[in-house]
């Protein structure tokens, strides 16, 4: 009686040892970031989120693995935007350079255009003068008892005037242009100091991309 109770005892233990071992070969494995898979490009759905069988990044690069869609699109963010950095970086010396060489024209222009400004001014105040001593004339000779012996004088001080006061007119808005070019040169500067930032903001927008990357990608997600 004995030896029965110890055989049953045995083949008990026996068989609960061969369904504790066949219990993991039977349960299904939990699909997350880095748990390997058979074929690439597979899909599957666990809760809400597709994962697919590819490399993972930031767990094995070389090895199949699942791979949730969160982790890839970040991926492709990322990849997206150190892309558009590096050309950034890469163009950037000669888009300097072309805007130097721009700052530097129209600096130029700049000396140049105050210099013609600045003679346009002065005949101005030339040619105000003229209209003051034509109009003094002028009223001068209509104050005579005897206007009409000066017509002609009179009329040639009026159109003498009227021309003047025309070509003031041109020459102060021509002055007025000339001198705005100044603030062309404060915009171009401006601009070569946002292009040398954008580098910056670039550089900080891959680093949090890359960052985000690896927190979604990382095994057991």
């Amino acid at each position: 009686m004995f030896r029965k109770v110890i055989t049953a005892s045995v083949l008990g233990f026996v068989l609960a040892g061969s369904l504790v071992a066949i219990a993991p070969a039977n349960a299904a494995t939990k699909i997350s970031n880095g748990v390997a898979c058979p074929t690439a490009n597979k899909t599957t759905k666990v809760g809400g989120t597709v994962y697919k069988c590819t490399n993972n990044p930031i767990v094995n690069k070389t090895k199949l693995t699942w791979v949730s869609s969160d982790c890839i699109n970040s991926g492709a963010t990322y990849t997206k935007l150190n892309a558009s950095y590096l050309s950034l970086v890469q163009g950037m010396p000669a888009t300097l350079a072309d805007l130097d060489a721009k700052i530097v024209a129209e600096q130029t222009k700049v000396t140049e255009s105050a210099a013609k400004a600045d003679a346009l001014d002065a005949l101005v105040v030339t040619w105000q003068a003229k209209v003051a001593t034509f109009t003094a004339a002028k009223a001068a000779l209509l104050a005579n008892p005897n206007p009409s012996k000066f017509v002609t004088a009179i009329s040639t001080y009026t159109t003498a005037i009227r021309s003047l006061t025309s070509a003031i007119a041109s020459n102060t808005a021509a002055s007025s242009a000339l001198r705005k070019i100044g603030k062309t040169v404060a915009t171009m500067q401006a601009q070569r100091a946002a292009t040398v930032s954008s580098v910056d903001q670039a550089k900080s927008q891959v680093a949090q991309a890359l960052s985000l990357r690896n927190l979604i990608c990382q095994k057991g997600l």
